[in-house]
């Protein structure tokens, strides 16, 4: 691989973990409003949201923390495949790779959960936890 094609395939998984952490970003405070509207609701100030409302959002949430999972997976195949073997590199990219298989397991697991929880329409505890992983 020659180096411009080597800088514009850097420059793309500079932008993807960009979009990833931007996802995370907004899952995080989408995930703190559903929380302070628990809050809310538990303090009897009144809900702004619906119980069908918060369970709707909190699954479209977990969807989007599922593809920005699944966005660092990518990027840290990515890096695994570029390091040379049997180096440094690769030893620590594998790890990270490895994080990042796990990652997106968790975030399937907490996704059926969601789903769960909106198929039983019953707001618990882990739809209001924090989204990351």
């Amino acid at each position: 691989m020659n180096s411009k094609s080597k800088k514009k395939e850097d420059i793309l998984l500079i932008n993807l973990g960009i979009i990833s952490s931007v996802i995370f970003i907004l899952a995080s405070i989408i995930s703190l409003g559903i929380t302070f509207d628990e809050k809310s609701n538990l303090t009897g100030k009144g809900r702004f949201l619906s119980n069908k409302q918060a369970l709707n959002i909190s699954y479209y949430n977990r969807i989007a923390i599922l593809v920005a999972v699944f966005i660092s997976l990518y990027v840290g195949y990515k890096n695994y495949t570029s390091e040379e073997d049997k180096s440094e590199g690769k030893f620590k990219s594998g790890l990270l790779l490895s994080t990042n298989v796990l990652s997106v397991i968790g975030a399937i697991i907490i996704l059926y959960v969601a789903y769960l929880n909106r198929k039983e329409q019953s707001l618990t505890v882990s739809d209001v936890e924090n989204p990351l992983i």
